[in-house]
């Protein structure tokens, strides 16, 4: 018999399972089905509900080389899609992003399992066949196993395949040991440095050789770095050729200078035989380093004379280029896209061009670059035009530029025959377009022309033709001091001789044409400002003996504030990003010093190498402040692309679009922000607050109304929810899942611009961050600033002060638009604010920092829960490296960031206990059932809530867009049937728990959820096969008793008063235990007759300590007055209500209320009734009309509260007194006053 309902009970749960997962549940199941040294074969089942299920597959496979493997693809089971899909059709599989990941070669296999618009694949089997060469591998270091075990889907055997790199030799540059001092250039030229201004700085000057000066640029010379992937390390800094004046006399002199060759941030670079112009997105100014040695014996880099041959092409010009770029305005807020000025329809807009001695015959080269733009920012608009020589109406270059809508275009062309003036020259640029609402913007102009080589003037020009000797004429009249270099290499200059008649023969440095600047020793870039760098150290951090596990990157200003942190993180390094662009970027705030700095971590610090990177400091999009409202303390990523974002991956991104570490960023705008969050971690790791709230899940949907199908299918609308309960199927069943789904909510018609909100749903959220969740998630539309059109949550609106979490900091993961744009200056996010929030709101927030496509989104939210609960269970792993399992290179998963510390874990119970078992399969209603189980997290004391749940419901909702009705389908938690508390001692568990009669009756079965703590460790279990049945009724009539008490536990009746700073508990308590089902009509609700509002705070109670007759619930209110009636059932459905109205006491003045004797008149005795608002020394006197003292009290030592002292009626000698009137005198002694109250009674016999 037992074996039969065992059975019964297993068929009962499989049919249940099975019902459940074809309704909702649907994924891509990835299963290996071989993985070794030769061979990997992985399949995969999709089974397509919606869109993000038929999303492109990415996988991270790793190598045993940088070979692509032999790859075969099986395709099968092809099935209708049973929706209409609005994906593209991609190639059924493309190897993409081949990268080395932390010393592991690897490459990213991306399949699609569509077959077109209607059908798909359901299996899909791909067999990969390794290319095994002979290689040196090791095994990974445990920073490397740490950063790939999760990433990696062949890891079992791909590590063994962590490539034996030798580390290179230190990198750092050996420099000479002197003063140092820095100096900043703005554009491309000959500068010099003189006397005046070293002698100011240095004492003594005449002490040093000249001939050991030195000046350093940057490796790129004042460009930004290269943003290649796979670079090798570069030094830091690049000595370039210098000329010191008079050197040779061992003196530097007072008419002597150090002349050189600089560049500027921006400037034309020599490229494949052509001139390109840079522009430097990221900083005004080229960082530069005069370093004047102790050792005057050393020789520092000098301008060579250059090997002039005996002839060449006589060529009497060359040619000059002119770039006009105005960085105005950012149309995007975003990306690294700047231009101009706006060019409106029937607009023109003028370019001046100074072109000194043009040469007559010689081509012209213009080209220019324009970005569209529309006044009315909903159209697009149709743009013409014209480039025009002289005037807005003159010549007409070249062909019109027309185009539509917002893209860019470009212009160029050369001509033959415009005759330029000597002098200023003047461009017009007209918008002939009929569209008014035409207004685009021009980003450059750019002109190359042929000038006449003369004397006179400085100025730079490019050779007309290439791999050939030259020789240069120059006419006029040469003055003293006139020199020419050859600029092609602008860190080895080479100086060439003019002859008498103006002649020179040059041979190119390099087979492409060469550059050259003519200068005047007398006229001269002087550099005005040098600034000494002290003790200056560039080998801080680029240095081969450092070891940590954790960095942070920040300001200096922010340094000591984390120290505490780098405590608990060690060991661990804070790198300043000063220090950093001095070491890694000459001093150049170039964003990429941070990606070159995180490669020297990882090539040539000592392993373990560094995990995770804490990016402490705001961000932003305008990294020249060309605004004036940049607040970057920290840089980010700008990409321009045809949808620019923000990323923080890029900063880390080695050797491709893969980060190598895990990053979290604090967009931190002050030192106390700082301290707060600091604070807000060390608690969370070192003080949690233990309780049930971290065994649950939330789950928030926005509802499938609105605003599709607008923007989006209907089946876009369906999928918030339908994604969500994909996450919901992943959840550990020992983790509760609660689900806030606004298709459960009504709506309210407001003035909003679509005119309907939810606040039910809103109230629901709060509640829940109110009563505490380990994680919450949202799936649904959004925005910076707003969840869901129907604004579940807005920041606009103050919700985020209405966000109370208390110590119970959960982990955001918020899949939507743009939630965590962190990089415009003028607003803050959703996501900045709540972690800014000090010890509230969030512990760590996952978010995109850009619009995302639907299907993008769900699709990574759902990979982010299969990384926390892989293998239902629970991921141990940091945050910041479980986000980095959706990292696959693509630019969506660029979009995701972690606001937070990287390195901090989920606020969750990893153990479980090791048995949990009921009573009975089957538990009858007004029934106790109990509980046992064996732990081994906890020795010693501990405690532990109890939950039971009903069975989940299967629910379907109907809703209407356009008129037409449609349904959706999805299943809701069940009902809480007990909620309590037990403590227990050792490996045992084990308490009761009763069944209410509120249960659904459903076949489908409950369970039950164990949550255990003590001060340091946490566990969790649960019982998913609990069948319910109804059992005997009771002939209970009586509802719940309802008591209240202050914080101390002294009983508050009607008319009493109460602490300024304490709430008020409310006590239920009843035989057959209290119904906490929540069910429609049997609510625990509490009426505020004051406000006429009424709250339901079933979800708040909690049963006593081992108790299941008898719990407590908190209200707190601000109010003076307070003037509540509690409605409460049993769970026999008998119901109580009481009412209660207290008042609020000044806590900080003594006071005795409602003071009196009942009876009164009294025959025998009486009780002296009264309250008191603070802990005091108490004594009652009773005195006769004459003022004769008859009786009087112990001295009492009394609590704050409502408090009886008994008078038998007898005076001091226990003798009758007589009938009459007598005198009270209550004496209260507090912490800083006395207080007496005088009454009245009598006795009357």
């Amino acid at each position: 018999m037992l074996c039969l309902s065992y059975f019964k009970a297993m068929l009962r749960q499989f049919l249940y399972i099975a019902i459940v997962h074809n309704l909702i549940f649907s994924d891509v199941k990835k299963t290996i089905i071989r993985n070794d040294s030769e061979n990997l074969v992985i399949k995969l089942n999709i089974s397509a509900k919606t869109e993000a299920d038929l999303y492109p597959i990415s996988l991270l496979i790793g190598l045993p080389n940088s070979k692509i493997p032999n790859t075969s693809i099986s395709y099968e089971s092809k099935a209708a899609i049973p929706f209409k899909t609005n994906q593209e059709i991609e190639p059924g599989f493309d190897w993409v992003n081949s990268q080395e990941l932390q010393g592991l070669e690897t490459a990213t296999l991306r399949l699609s399992p569509l077959i077109n618009k209607e059908n798909y694949y359901q299996q899909i089997i791909v067999t990969i066949e390794h290319q095994t060469v002979v290689r040196e591998y090791r095994l990974p270091y445990s920073s490397e196993f740490e950063l790939l075990k999760n990433r990696i889907i062949n890891w079992d055997i791909a590590k063994n395949w962590i490539i034996n790199r030798k580390r290179e030799v230190n990198r750092s540059i050996s420099l000479q040991s002197g003063e140092w001092f820095q100096f900043f250039l703005t554009q491309d030229g000959i500068s010099a440095i003189e006397f005046t201004i070293l002698d100011s700085l240095i004492n003594n000057l005449d002490e040093y050789d000249p001939r050991s000066f030195s000046l350093y640029m940057g490796n790129e010379l004042g460009r930004p770095i290269n943003d290649s992937y796979n670079q090798p390390i570069l030094d830091n800094l690049t000595e370039i050729s210098i000329l010191v004046t008079g050197e040779e006399d061992g003196i530097f002199n007072v008419d002597d200078k150090i002349i050189f060759y600089g560049r500027g941030p921006s400037g034309f670079d020599l490229e494949d035989n052509s001139i390109t112009w840079k522009q430097n997105i990221y900083y005004n100014s080229n960082s530069c380093w005069l370093l004047i040695p102790d050792n005057s014996e050393y020789r520092g880099k000098r301008v060579s004379d250059a090997e002039q041959p005996a002839s060449g092409v006589l060529l009497d010009y060359g040619i000059s280029s002119h770039h006009i770029e105005s960085d105005l305005i950012n149309l995007e807020a975003s990306g690294t896209e700047w231009v101009g000025n706006p060019i409106p329809s029937g607009g023109s807009q003028p370019v001046f061009l100074d072109l000194p001695t043009p040469k007559s015959g010689v081509n012209t080269s213009i080209s220019a670059r324009f970005r569209g733009q529309s006044l009315t920012k909903t159209s697009l608009s149709n743009h013409q035009l014209s480039v025009r020589y002289g005037s807005d109406n003159g010549n007409q270059i070249g062909p019109l530029t027309n185009w539509t809508g917002n893209s860019s275009r470009h212009f160029s062309m050369i001509s033959e025959s415009l005759n330029l003036n000597d002098g200023v020259n003047i461009f017009y640029i007209k918008n002939v377009s009929t569209d008014g609402n035409s207004y685009p913007y021009l980003d450059y102009f750019e002109f190359h022309y042929g000038r006449e080589l003369s004397f006179g003037q400085n100025f730079e020009f490019q050779s007309p033709i290439s791999n050939q000797d030259i020789r240069f004429s120059f006419s006029g009249q040469r003055q003293s001091g006139i020199r020419l270099w050859d600029i092609s290499d602008p860190s080895n200059i080479l100086n060439i001789e003019i002859d008498s008649d103006g002649f020179c023969n040059v041979s190119p440095q390099f087979t492409n044409k060469s550059r050259f600047s003519l200068f005047s020793e007398q006229d001269l870039n002087l550099i005005s400002e040098l600034v000494p760098r002290y003790n200056h150290s560039f080998s801080t951090l680029r240095t081969t003996n450092l070891q940590a596990d954790y960095i942070i990157i920040g300001p200096d200003k922010f340094r000591d504030e984390s120290q505490d942190l780098l405590s608990l993180r060690s060991p661990a390094i804070y790198a300043s990003i000063e220090q950093l662009y001095t070491e890694f970027s000459a001093g150049n705030s170039d964003p990429l010093a941070i990606r070159s700095f995180i490669q020297w971590t990882q090539e040539m610090w000592n392993a373990p190498h560094p995990t995770c990177v804490l990016i402490m400091g705001e961000s932003g999009y305008d990294y020249r402040n060309i605004t004036g409202l940049s607040t970057i303390l920290v840089p980010t990523i700008q990409v321009q692309a045809s949808r620019t974002y923000a990323t923080d991956d890029l900063l880390v991104s080695v050797y491709g679009n893969i980060p190598e570490v895990a990053t979290g960023r604090y967009p931190a705008r002050n030192e106390q922000e700082v301290i707060d969050f600091v604070n807000k971690v060390i608690s969370i790791e070192t003080n949690p607050e233990y309780g049930p709230w971290r065994q649950k899940v939330t789950l928030v949907a926005d509802d499938a109304a609105r605003p599709e199908p607008k923007h989006g299918s209907i089946n876009t609308g369906k999928s918030h929810t339908l994604n969500s309960e994909q996450l919901a199927s992943i959840i550990p069943t020992s983790i509760q899942t609660e689900k806030v789904y606004m298709m459960e909510f009504p709506e309210v018609s407001d003035a909003s611009a679509y005119g309907v909100i939810k606040p039910d749903a809103t109230d629901a959220l709060f509640n829940a961050l109110s009563s505490g969740t380990a994680i919450i998630s949202y799936i649904g539309h959004g925005s910076p600033y707003q969840l869901a059109q129907e604004k579940l949550l807005d920041l606009n609106r103050g919700d985020l002060n209405q966000i109370k979490t208390g110590n119970k900091l959960p982990l955001w993961i918020v899949g939507t638009c743009s939630f965590g744009h962190f990089d415009d200056p003028t607003t803050e996010s959703f996501s900045e604010e709540l972690i800014r929030s000090p010890m509230n709101a969030a512990s760590m927030v996952i978010s995109t920092s850009r619009p995302i496509t639907v299907v993008g989104n769900e699709r990574y939210t759902l990979d982010i829960f299969e990384t926390i609960f892989k293998d239902n269970s629970l991921n141990n792993e940091k945050i910041g490296i479980i986000l980095q399992s959706i990292k696959d290179g693509s630019s969506e998963s660029q979009y995701f960031h972690l606001f937070g510390d990287p390195a901090m874990k989920l606020p969750m119970p990893f153990d479980s206990l090791e048995t949990l078992e009921i009573s009975s399969d089957t538990l009858k209603t007004l029934e106790t059932a109990n509980y046992f189980g064996i732990q081994n997290s906890i020795s010693g004391n501990g405690y532990g809530y109890v939950m039971l749940q009903d069975a989940p419901k299967s629910v379907t909702r109907e809703y209407e867009i356009s008129s037409e009705t449609y349904s959706l389908t999805y299943i809701l938690p069940g009902a809480t049937l007990f909620r309590g508390q037990f403590s227990f001692n050792g490996q045992t568990i084990n308490g009761a728990l009763r069944i209410p009669e509120d249960i659904s009756y459903s076949n489908n079965p409950s369970s039950l959820l164990i949550y255990i703590y003590d001060e340091e460790n946490e566990a969790r279990s649960s019982i998913s096969n609990i069948y319910l049945s109804g059992g005997n009724a009771s002939n209970d009539n009586f509802g719940p008793q309802i008591s209240f008490e202050n914080k101390i536990g002294t009983k508050l009746e009607y008319g009493d008063h109460f602490d300024a700073d304490g709430g008020v508990i409310i006590r239920l308590s009843d035989p057959l235990g209290i119904n906490l089902t929540n069910e429609t009509g049997h609510e625990i609700i509490i009426e505020d007759k004051s406000s006429m509002q009424s709250l339901t705070v079933t979800d708040d109670f909690f049963y006593d300590l081992n108790s299941i007759t008898t719990g407590t619930l908190n209200y707190s209110t601000s109010e003076e007055l307070i003037h509540l009636n509690v409605k409460v059932w049993d769970n026999a459905n008998n119901p109580s209500q009481k009412e209660i109205k207290l008042y609020r006491s000044d806590d900080k003045v003594l006071k005795i209320y409602n003071a009196y004797n009942f009876p009164n008149p009294f025959m025998n005795a009486t009780q002296f009734c009264f309250e008191i608002t603070e802990n005091v020394k108490l004594k009652i006197d009773v005195y006769s009309l004459g003022g004769r003292r008859i009786w009087s009290s112990m001295n009492l030592d009394l609590d704050a509260g409502f408090h009886i002292i008994d008078w038998h009626g007898n005076d001091a000698f226990n003798g009758k007194i007589a009938n009459g009137v007598y005198l009270y005198k209550i004496k209260a002694i507090g912490h800083n006053s006395t207080i007496t109250h005088i009454g009245k009674c009598a006795k009357y016999q």
